[in-house]
């Protein structure tokens, strides 16, 4: 088991449309970045990895005492 013992998975369904962003982080992020911070970044034009890679480097600056895991993607709009 990763990180402990127990595990509650959280199951659910969102609409997402293009240009919306989603974040998969683990707890070394949220301990060091608050959501304020996280939304900073998130907002920009940047592409995924450099946001993941400042993301990941705020965490770090703030103290990073856990380790740091971060996703981001962008959906994209949909071709035909």
């Amino acid at each position: 088991m990763i990180g402990g013992s127990e595990l509650n998975p959280s199951v659910g369904l969102i609409d997402l449309e293009p240009g919306d962003v989603l974040l998969l982080c683990t707890d070394g992020l949220t301990k060091h970045v608050s959501n304020e911070g996280i939304a900073e970044v998130l907002g920009r034009s940047a592409s995924t990895e450099a946001m993941s890679r400042e993301l990941v480097s705020r965490a770090l600056e703030g103290g990073g005492s856990d380790n740091v895991t971060v996703v981001v993607a962008r959906l994209s709009a949909a071709t035909t």
